[in-house]
């Protein structure tokens, strides 16, 4: 994996299967009970690993919501966060996707759940892009991803025997200090100008 590839999120997002923390369920429930009798709606943040989605946190956007629906703005998403999908309730006994929904799916990420009452672990049904129901499987998964730093280096980043390190930005040869003295003696100057 690549600099860009990291920097963009552009690698692979095929996976064969569902993860999902069940600390990132249980918020949900607690978010739909507070926003009830409106709906409530968040995105899916995690990761692909081994073929494998991750869903392990939940991304807020400001919206409106309301007892028939939820919009929030897309566009206040940074460019390189990568979210898997959305999460919203419905203040009622049923979990299928109303076509507002299924045009939600279409646009904005691969897995998606709706939670309805009376707001459980027992009450979330989950969908592909396209709106077809699809299989997850519920644990303990964020310390398991989150702890796993190879994701911040590859064997690009490392130094080989008898290379040097290549000085960046701010490893140049410039001295600092002497700006800093440059500065302190157009103090002076100017408080002697001031003064007089």
């Amino acid at each position: 994996m690549g600099f860009l590839s990291k920097l963009f999120n552009t690698d692979s997002d095929e996976f064969r299967e569902v993860r999902v923390d069940r600390e990132v369920l249980e918020s949900v429930i607690y978010y739909a009970k507070k926003a009830y009798p409106n709906e409530f709606l968040a995105f899916f943040d995690g990761k692909i690993k081994d073929k494998i989605l991750y869903i392990t946190s939940l991304i807020f956007l400001p919206g409106e919501t309301c007892d028939v629906g939820a919009v929030v703005h897309t566009e206040m998403l940074p460019p390189t966060l990568k979210y898997w999908g959305s999460v919203h309730s419905h203040p009622g006994p049923s979990a299928q996707p109303s076509g507002a929904d299924l045009k939600t799916f279409s646009k904005n990420g691969l897995f998606h759940m709706i939670v309805c009452l009376p707001y459980s672990l027992e009450t979330f049904m989950a969908y592909d892009k396209y709106g077809q129901p699809i299989s997850y499987t519920v644990g303990d998964y964020a310390d398991e991803i989150d702890g796993d730093i190879s994701e911040f280096f590859d064997e690009d980043d490392v130094l080989k025997d008898g290379e040097e390190l290549k000085p960046g930005f701010f490893d140049d040869e410039d001295d600092f200090d002497l700006e800093d003295e440059d500065i302190d003696q157009d103090y002076r100057e100017y408080e002697m100008r001031t003064q007089n």
